[in-house]
């Protein structure tokens, strides 16, 4: 080690408490090597370490004030006391806008939920059951469906009508009811999906499927009560419809 270096360790130790090991073992093992081949070196490491040793024990030598001690672990106290609080406020603002925000969001969602109205409810079902008919051309236009069904359908026995899920697809269907059998009237456009050219009749024991089509839609009619059950729920036949 040559004496730039070991004047640059020296000062260097001289930061650290007593007895501290910073300058690890490897340089500190060098250091004291070169101290004990250098006398200039030695002289300045020993005059260094007198005068800290003198400082050391004058500043033990000075009297405190009384209550000094207690003074600064006051102080201390205050000091962490109040940075503290600073978190503590910060934290409560913090969760306080959290808050508000939860609020805000709640708000907004709500404002977007639709919301049910009972009165048009009440008004679309009275309509429904004292003009069943005039209802259900109206709900058809809605649907952008022709307003007339293919088969002159009994409107005193009250259809239903509503949105269905079938084969993946929402799909009309208007419901006629009567002594414990019905008639269910799906509508299917002819440029749409399912594929409506895939209809075709069927029957088994208990329920009977008629399909028809015109030039827009095609009628899937689905009836129980036997092949004569679907004049049950009509007032007469009508003419112009083609049975596939």
């Amino acid at each position: 080690m040559e004496c730039r270096d070991a004047q640059f360790y020296l000062r260097l130790k001289r930061h650290h408490a007593a007895g501290s090991d910073e300058l690890g073992a490897d340089v500190a093992a060098s250091l004291n090597g070169h101290l004990a081949t250098c006398p200039a070196c030695a002289a300045d490491a020993g005059g260094a370490a007198s005068f800290d040793r003198a400082v050391a024990s004058a500043m033990r030598r000075v009297p405190l004030p009384a209550g000094l001690r207690e003074q600064l672990v006051a102080h201390v106290a205050a000091k962490q006391g109040a940075i503290l609080r600073g978190k503590l406020y910060r934290s409560a603002i913090a969760a306080a806008a959290a808050v508000v925000l939860v609020f805000l969001g709640i708000g907004m969602f709500s404002s977007t939920r639709p919301k049910p109205d009972p009165d048009q409810l009440a008004q679309e079902a009275g309509s429904q059951y004292s003009e069943p008919k005039e209802s259900t051309e109206r709900w058809l236009a809605a649907q952008k469906l022709p307003t007339d069904l293919p088969l002159p359908f009994d409107y005193t026995l009250r259809p239903s009508h509503d949105i269905v899920k079938m084969w993946d697809y929402d799909i009309p269907v208007i419901a006629f009811y009567n002594n414990g059998e019905f008639a269910k009237v799906y509508i299917l456009r002819n440029d749409g999906r399912p594929d409506p050219n895939a209809l075709r009749d069927a029957q088994d024991s208990h329920a009977t499927v008629k399909i028809m089509r015109d030039s827009r839609v095609t009628y899937m009619i689905v009836y129980t009560g036997g092949p004569n059950g679907l004049e049950q729920f009509l007032i007469t036949r009508r003419a112009g419809m083609r049975p596939l």
